[in-house]
């Protein structure tokens, strides 16, 4: 239990200083609305130039839902999402569009669901856990796409 709360409270705290230190030192930033992508290629609407800056998207209620950084179009670096409820529901890090490193999936409650370890988009390891944190048979991939 206090693993649960030790890495979702890392993952808030670097969520949070992730968004202060764009947001103080920005470059651009663009509500995720705003852009659309084509061939996995983010654009801002109505131009042909892939975007460059941090992308972010509010849930109805106020609450942060995702943000990250894009560099020519392609998600580079980490991304986070969020339930409306200001927990973590997923994290992933990407190297030029590709997930490179972990991506962590949460259950609403908080509690880890699956670490998968990417490298250049090749899922390298997987270990999945249910909503109290027992570790569990790993699902099929696609359940996590």
């Amino acid at each position: 239990m206090k693993e649960k709360f030790n890495s979702m409270n890392r993952l808030i705290f670097s969520g949070i200083l992730f968004f202060l230190c764009t947001s103080l030192f920005s470059q651009e930033k663009i509500d995720y609305k705003d852009l659309e992508k084509i061939d996995e290629v983010f654009y801002i609407k109505g131009t042909n130039k892939p975007y460059t800056g941090m992308c972010y998207s509010m849930h109805p209620n106020g609450q942060l839902g995702l943000g990250g950084n894009l560099v020519n179009g392609l998600r580079d670096g980490e991304w986070f999402w969020y339930y409306d409820t200001g927990i973590p529901k997923r994290y992933a890090s990407y190297k030029k569009g590709f997930k490179h490193g972990p991506t962590i999936f949460y259950y609403k409650n908080g509690q880890k669901k699956s670490e998968i370890i990417f490298d250049n988009d090749q899922n390298i390891r997987q270990t999945s856990w249910d909503e109290t944190g027992k570790k569990i048979k790993n699902p099929s991939f696609e359940e996590f796409r």
